[in-house]
């Protein structure tokens, strides 16, 4: 990610990991399963799941008001553009969480983009703008 900031890089880096292997187990369940872990609250699977996401919520806030309280917000165009664009990605991802693969390729109407070709448009142009400028201004170490 950051070289400049390898730490805060590999937190990253482990909060993706995390969140994918979260994705890989509760993509398995059905959610109704009685769950022991003391986060469900004695309830079940989709409690937990329920927990786990206003866990985010609480700590996101935390994490905000540290920075400002450090003078380090995200003030700047480029680190605000770019703090939206990974929060716009994920919403992106989000959407596709529990998408039969069936239904990336059927038309919605006739004539209507797939959802496979709009998430290829995406990463097509996403990766085109990214790697022109990593060519142009020497950074991303690719």
């Amino acid at each position: 990610m950051n070289k400049r900031n390898p730490e805060v890089t590999a937190l990253i880096e482990r909060l993706q990991q995390q969140m994918n292997r979260a994705v890989d187990v509760f993509s398995e369940v059905s959610g109704d399963e009685l769950s022991a872990h003391p986060c469900a609250m004695g309830g079940n699977l989709n409690d937990l799941l329920a927990h786990n996401a206003e866990h985010a919520k609480m700590h996101y806030g935390q994490i905000s008001d540290r920075r400002y309280s450090l003078g380090v917000i995200q003030k700047s165009p480029r680190e605000r553009y770019l703090a939206e664009w990974y929060k716009e990605r994920a919403a992106l991802i989000a959407l596709l969480l529990d998408l039969p693969d069936d239904a990336l390729d059927k038309e919605s109407e006739p004539g209507v983009t797939t959802i496979r070709k709009i998430i290829e448009h995406i990463l097509h142009w996403d990766t085109s703008s990214v790697e022109d400028t990593a060519k142009n201004y020497g950074s991303g170490g690719q």
